[in-house]
Order: C-alpha cells, then sequence, then structure tokens
C-alpha cells in the first residue's frame, strides 16, 4: 500500500474508533441515569407506598406499584384495587380507574400524570422525596373515596370477572395496553 492509501485506512481506523468509544460512554450514561431513576423509586416511592397499603389494609385496600426501567430513565406507575380482586376493579362515579404515573427522565427530572391526563413536571429526582408522594396518594384515595361513596357497593368478584371486565374495556387501545401489561388476554 502507499502512503496516500495507508493515511485514508488510518483515518477510517481512527473514525471507527472514536464511534465506539463514543457509544461505549453515550450507554455508560444511559445506565448511570437509569440506576439513578431506578434507585429514586426505590428510595422514595417504594417507602410511601408500603406505609399506605399498611395504613389501608384495614379497608381491605391496596396501592399496586408497576414500573421498570425505561430507555432513558424509569416509570413507576399506582393504582389502588380491593386486596384479592382484579386490578382495575376499583372505580367510581368516573368509571376510570385512579392512576399516577411517575417518569424519571434522562434529565435527572421527575414528571407526573394523574389519571393518564398530561404529564407536569416535579422537579429534580434529589428535590421529589417521599412527602410528594405521600400527598399525591392522599389525593388520589380522596378522589377514589369520593368516588365510591358516591355509587352503591357492587357486588363481590366473580372469578370470570377479570375477563368481563377485558371484554368491556378493551375497545380502547390504553385500556389494551394495560390488559396486555397485566396478561389478561
Amino acid at each position: 500500500m502507499g502512503k496516500y492509501s495507508d493515511a485514508f485506512a488510518k483515518g477510517r481506523a481512527s473514525a471507527k474508533d472514536e464511534r465506539q468509544k463514543k457509544k461505549h460512554q453515550d450507554d455508560d450514561d444511559r445506565a448511570r441515569r437509569i440506576v439513578a431513576a431506578l434507585t429514586w423509586a426505590k428510595q422514595f416511592v417504594y417507602p410511601a407506598v408500603q406505609k399506605a397499603n399498611a395504613d389501608l389494609e384495614k379497608d381491605e385496600l391496596v396501592v399496586n406499584c408497576d414500573g421498570g426501567p425505561t430507555d432513558v430513565g424509569a416509570e413507576v406507575t399506582l393504582t389502588v384495587s380491593r386486596i384479592g380482586m382484579p386490578r382495575l376493579t376499583l372505580v367510581g362515579r368516573s368509571k376510570q380507574p385512579k392512576s399516577i404515573a411517575f417518569e424519571v427522565r434522562a434529565d435527572g427530572l421527575v414528571w407526573m400524570s394523574l389519571d393518564g391526563a398530561e404529564a407536569k413536571e416535579l422537579g429534580k429526582s434529589s428535590a421529589v422525596k417521599s412527602a410528594k408522594i405521600d400527598e399525591l396518594l392522599v389525593t388520589m384515595l380522596t378522589e377514589i373515596g369520593r368516588d365510591l361513596g358516591s355509587v352503591p357497593a357492587a357486588p363481590a368478584a366473580r372469578p370470570e370477572m377479570p375477563g368481563l371486565i377485558a371484554l368491556a374495556v378493551l375497545g380502547s387501545p390504553a385500556a389494551r395496553q394495560i390488559f396486555d401489561r397485566l396478561a389478561y388476554r
């Protein structure tokens, strides 16, 4: 090979090395963000849920906590159901399950959405602590209590109810995603 061909090959090899270094650095950054987001959920969301569940046990209610890592952070969704009953059965006048969804994004900001509405920023994950999660859970449970207090009590769930509930709401793409995630197919 001549010196020109060698220079060209050297340039290509250098560019390939730079791309690989950048990819590894991006992967490391992504992994750090995901770990930080999951740590936030473990430190602040899960303790608030455990405290709420201990208090709600006498009312036969449970706060369900679902979620995990995303491409750039983590997400956690909180819903409420009766103990021993399928999820999504605890609805009132609104006929919608109440939920709080938290998402920790790549920039370290925590976003929150109530009942699937547009998300709003809560602040940096370092500033959003268990007290804020507690406050949001109290708000959600107050709304659920108000909704349930406005409708007559429902009969006890029958074993086939999850399938019936799924059939009733599968027309909605959002409901379909929820039921697919919960393995109601």
